[in-house]
């Protein structure tokens, strides 16, 4: 079965997710909650302090434990991409049914490994999205991986716990290389500078972020993109967290110049239920359904009219 391809995705993504859950710094963690961070009446635990490679891994967890214990608890919405710093395997599965009669399942969606390297930075170490389209016509119907978002890296500009300020703001910058099949490749190298932020009030909070999706080559073919989310959402009984999105995509120039798409994602996600100490379970499920524009061939808007997202995430 082609989806068993799967299983070539690059194995340093998840020998990265191992080393660092089994570090030994992660015994010297302070007590958490479910949502990943140290509650109100825990002790903060401090940053570590870093004298040479040993001592970066050994204090690994330690680490962890001072970002999260720093920031709000907030859930990770569906499609918004959160600017929060996060430690996790993430897994994602869409089933998207676009206006010109295709189904298509994308495999992961560009997701993979985050890490906290740093008191305020994070990396992203992605997987290559799969696609499986499916058609009324053969010519239509295409199998293979689509262009490679591999690397994220994300610097937490400012943050306050929820239980003060509960707030962040962070930007990122994500690199794509064009490495997808003949049907789905753009032949061009990407850069997605981003800028997140989020705040909250009590069990509500928004978080959104506002960059662009650049190509460094035929950007008259491809045309640039600038992208906006915003995601609400509320805490109740503990584990859920309801959520509506938003999704713009404005294109400046290129094929799609002046024109727009733009989706609503309700949604839920149940969030980090304790499987070990240093390991918590997310789930979550989203329904994405274009509200604008009405349906157009050529270029195709919205690129795809609706989909189910699934998400499944690794807290570690």
């Amino acid at each position: 079965m082609s989806i068993l391809r799967w299983r070539h995705a690059p194995p340093a993504i998840l020998a990265a997710a191992l080393a660092v859950a089994t570090s030994p710094g992660r015994a010297q963690t302070a007590a958490t909650n479910t949502s990943d961070t140290t509650s109100a009446s825990a002790p903060v635990p401090q940053p570590p302090e870093v004298n040479d490679l040993d001592s970066y891994f050994a204090t690994w967890g330690q680490r962890t434990a001072w970002a999260r214990a720093t920031q709000p608890e907030w859930s990770s919405p569906i499609v918004t991409t959160t600017p929060l710093l996060e430690q996790r395997f993430r897994f994602d599965t869409q089933f998207q049914h676009s206006g010109n009669n295709t189904d298509t399942i994308d495999l992961d969606g560009g997701k993979g490994v985050d890490l906290i390297v740093g008191d305020t930075e994070e990396i992203q170490i992605a997987q290559p999205p799969y696609y499986i389209r499916t058609a009324a016509t053969k010519k239509n119907e295409l199998e293979g991986y689509n262009d490679w978002s591999f690397f994220r890296f994300k610097q937490r500009l400012l943050s306050s716990p929820s239980d003060q300020g509960n707030y962040i703001v962070s930007a990122w910058l994500q690199i794509g290389a064009p490495v997808g099949i003949s049907k789905l490749t753009n032949h061009a190298w990407t850069l997605s500078p981003t800028l997140g932020f989020g705040k909250g009030w009590g069990n509500f909070d928004i978080q959104g972020n506002v960059g662009g999706v650049l190509p460094t080559a035929y950007q008259g073919k491809i045309g640039n993109q600038i992208v906006t989310n915003l995601a609400f959402q509320y805490h109740v009984l503990h584990y859920f967290w309801p959520q509506v999105e938003m999704n713009w995509t404005y294109y400046p120039d290129g094929p799609r110049a002046h024109l727009s798409q733009v989706y609503l994602t309700p949604g839920i996600t149940l969030s980090r239920i304790k499987i070990t100490h240093d390991l918590k379970l997310t789930l979550g499920v989203g329904y994405q359904v274009a509200v604008a524009p009405d349906y157009r061939a050529k270029p195709l808007l919205p690129t795809f009219d609706r989909a189910w997202i699934i998400s499944t995430r690794l807290n570690f």
